[in-house]
């Protein structure tokens, strides 16, 4: 790893500090893997990997929506919850967590708009 990389690693503790964060990593939009804090059995290069596809399918839909990008994508499953966000222009976070640990909320407005 160089300097640059261990400053974005350096970022991504207090993420991983939480109980119950698996795991905390920056990656570019094609799934390559730039810095990441996990847990030891868990593939960040696998992990990574299938994010870019999803990272590139949500820009192909925010395409036909008339959006540039969205602002963040979560996937909840029964024993984890993945959240991906931009990081800046080029990164996107992504965390994974255990689903009491990393929740997603939303609702729905009733309000005539």
């Amino acid at each position: 790893m160089n300097s640059h990389s261990d400053a974005f690693t350096n970022r991504l503790a207090p993420y991983r500090d939480v109980p119950g964060m698996l795991a905390a990593l920056l990656i570019s939009r094609d799934g390559l893997v730039i810095a990441a804090d996990a847990e030891p059995d868990f593939d960040v290069e696998a992990f990574a990997a299938q994010a870019g596809g999803v990272i590139q399918s949500s820009l192909r839909l925010a395409m036909e929506l008339g959006e540039s990008a969205a602002k963040y994508i979560a996937v909840e499953f029964e024993q984890a919850t993945m959240v991906l966000a931009p990081f800046n222009n080029e990164l996107t976070l992504a965390l994974v967590g255990r689903p009491q640990t990393l929740r997603c909320h939303y609702s729905i407005s009733t309000a005539v708009i």
